[in-house]
């Protein structure tokens, strides 16, 4: 979880949660390795089994009926009600908030023709390797890093993220660009130095939306979608945690408004996907074309480092983006001269960053 996340909750997350605070980043280009520090935590590693087994406890201290172990099989709206069935019977409500993933039955099922293509949709897998915690000192050395690696995926790229006993190692690739998930995780690790003793267990993938790659409609009748359903991920990294929690919270308010008014037509829960839009769906669009212009369509890593990476105004960025003070709409005013000097160096200027 990036730092901006806690800043959504009005609770605190309990200690034994975080495993792991990053506060540096090294990105790994070939045989070069550039070094980002900073003296507060960006990212907090913990396993997302845990939070959200602690989400679902909050939820129902709340006041929330948790309903678990129950696939839903369907959804549909009618003039009255929304009707969900599943498995073990069948369950009404005057709406519903879909937040059950890209390819779930909210919008396969619920009327919202939500159609992804390849291009879309990046896949990633990812492996919980055991090294323990010297092996975690080991691999990370002297500072608080969690490690990017690009030019390991024709359209992605990879990363290793510590925990308190085991580093989870994974890599993501365009979905249009994919050849084989196993081969691809299996040529990653290989390349990875430190992992070449340890057993790499058997993986898990899963697909993620790029955000601002495809408009996705989040509100119809009586429904609303939120999270990774919505395609609210963002492109550059991949980041979805905070989206997911910020629209959640988007869709209550509107939800609770509804209710209280008896609107429930598209065009009422249409202020959904507008104050979603206004938060953070126009940041999307600005990250889907970094994410492009830098290793989605084109594979520029290594100039893009040299103009970027190494600038203290770019790191300052990261860190806002990291911690919720900057938006992409921000950052792209702020990084107007260091892109003009990539452009002209792009078109075959010498320039030095």
């Amino acid at each position: 979880m990036t730092a901006k996340v806690l800043t959504r909750l009005d609770f605190k997350l309990p200690k034994e949660l975080i495993e792991y605070e990053a506060k540096a980043v090294r990105t790994h280009l070939g045989e070069s390795v550039i070094r980002f520090e900073t003296d507060q935590t960006l990212v907090y590693m913990t396993s997302r089994s845990k939070f959200d087994s602690f989400l679902a406890e909050k939820a129902v201290e709340a006041g929330a009926e948790l309903k678990d172990k129950k696939p839903v099989r369907s959804v549909e709206a009618t003039g009255t009600h929304v009707e969900v069935k599943t498995s073990d019977g069948d369950f009404r409500s005057k709406m519903l908030i879909g937040a059950d993933g890209m390819g779930g039955q909210t919008a396969r099922t619920g009327g919202f023709y939500a159609s992804w293509k390849p291009d879309q949709v990046a896949y990633a897998i990812e492996s919980e390797v055991y090294v323990g915690e010297k092996g975690i000192r080991d691999f990370v050395g002297d500072g608080s890093y969690l490690d990017l690696y690009f030019g390991v995926s024709s359209a992605g790229y990879g990363w290793v993220f510590p925990k308190n006993d085991h580093l989870t190692v994974g890599v993501g690739c365009r979905l249009s660009r994919l050849h084989d998930g196993q081969d691809l995780l299996k040529g990653f690790t290989k390349r990875v130095q430190g992992l070449e003793t340890f057993d790499i267990p058997k993986p898990d993938a899963h697909l993620i939306p790029l955000g601002g790659a495809a408009k996705i409609p989040a509100a119809r009748e009586r429904m609303l979608l939120a999270g990774d359903c919505a395609g609210f991920a963002e492109p550059l990294l991949g980041e979805g945690i905070y989206f997911s929690i910020l629209g959640g919270q988007i869709a209550a308010d509107v939800a609770a408004e509804a209710c209280f008014r008896e609107r429930f037509d598209r065009r009422f829960l249409s202020d959904y996907e507008r104050r979603c839009w206004r938060a953070f769906v126009a940041d999307f669009d600005v990250a889907y074309r970094i994410a492009c212009l830098s290793y989605l369509e084109q594979y520029d890593m290594d100039r893009i480092s040299h103009f970027f990476f190494e600038n203290k105004q770019f790191q300052d960025c990261m860190v806002g983006l990291m911690e919720g003070s900057l938006r992409y709409r921000d950052v792209r005013a702020k990084l107007a001269w260091p892109y003009f000097k990539y452009r002209l160096a792009r078109l075959g200027f010498p320039l030095s960053s």
